[in-house]
């Protein structure tokens, strides 16, 4: 039985930032800025919600270190989950008002009862699509970044997505149809084992472990796993569970895997937006993958002898420039 591959998304983020490293001296001395705003959870939280914003937490850290790497500064705001209405709409009304600040991300999920108030934020500084329709983004940088490794391995492929009524599996279905391509819904309550006969699986429910071995299968060419739950011991849980993980031919890490290519698509975003417009997006290589034809249907599965590593990226020349490359419509490339 083939191997199964993992597609490093830290390698493709090194290649990233090793191609925009030559903007860093002309944005340092700017002082153009992008705020960061994340929230902390109460003592009153359950422990879900209280994951979810430790995962949040690690996200926001790791955005701060991307933009800083670029030479802008990093407003981050850690406000409390007892924070009133009014304070957080002040917050981005003064964010929306400063000309330093360039964009300005909120981490998701806020508090249910501020999440209607995100709505103000300025449609220039909406980096991260958080606007949704309103953005000058398709979608959100956790789904672009998705759609690009999909979409070189999904030739007459139908393909899974499941958590596809949240707000990153919105964007996933949106980009994707985008790319004419054939997606099948797929969210909590439903039959989850349709998942079983596509042929490419993504996952952004955020439920760990919520997909088994009775939902992936060695003839799936790649799964992407976007959950990432921190747990009591210190890990983290994906949405796929660890007894799947060595069944697909290609599957990203969890950590290490979707997390670092949101990071490479902001990054390559507000490079676009602030300092050279004229920059290619980056594309992902075609992952290796046999046809479905090559399988036959098994309850069996690989132990962990059958795993592979294989970068999704290796460090590519310097970012071309072009008209033809020129204007960012929010849609993957």
């Amino acid at each position: 039985m083939a191997q199964t591959r993992q597609l490093s998304g830290n390698a493709l983020l090194r290649s990233v930032r090793e191609n925009l490293a030559m903007y860093r001296d002309a944005i340092e001395p700017s002082g153009k800025g992008i705020a960061v705003v994340r929230f902390t959870p109460t003592d009153s939280d359950s422990p879900e919600w209280v994951r979810r914003m430790e995962a949040s937490r690690v996200s926001a850290n790791q955005k701060v270190k991307a933009f800083s790497y670029l030479g802008f500064t990093v407003d981050h705001l850690v406000l409390p989950g007892t924070v009133s209405a009014a304070e957080f709409a002040d917050r981005i009304d003064a964010f929306n008002a400063d000309d330093h600040i360039r964009a300005i991300i909120v981490q998701f999920p806020p508090p249910a009862r501020l999440t209607p108030l995100v709505q103000r934020l300025e449609q220039i500084k909406d980096i991260d699509g958080l606007l949704e329709d309103r953005s000058p983004h398709r979608a959100c940088a956790t789904a672009d970044g998705i759609s690009r490794v999909v979409i070189p391995v999904a030739e007459e492929a139908s393909i899974a997505v499941v958590g596809a009524r949240g707000f990153v599996g919105r964007g996933v279905v949106r980009l994707l149809k985008d790319h004419g391509l054939d997606v099948i819904p797929l969210d909590i309550g439903d039959d989850l084992r349709r998942a079983a006969h596509a042929d490419i699986v993504v996952s952004t429910a955020g439920k760990p472990h919520i997909l088994t071995p009775d939902h992936i299968k060695p003839h799936h060419r790649l799964v992407v796993d976007s959950g990432f739950t921190p747990l009591p011991d210190g890990t983290v849980a994906g949405d796929i569970h660890p007894a799947a993980t060595y069944i697909p031919q290609n599957i990203t890490p969890v950590p290490g895997g979707v997390g670092p290519i949101e990071m490479a698509v902001l990054m390559d975003r507000i490079i676009r937006q602030e300092a050279d417009p004229e920059l290619t997006p980056w594309t992902c290589p075609q992952a290796m993958f046999l046809p479905r034809t090559h399988f036959v249907e098994t309850a069996s599965h690989p132990g962990p002898t059958g795993r592979a590593r294989q970068p999704l990226a290796q460090p590519k020349p310097p970012p071309q420039r072009g008209h033809d490359h020129g204007r960012d419509d929010g849609r993957t490339r």
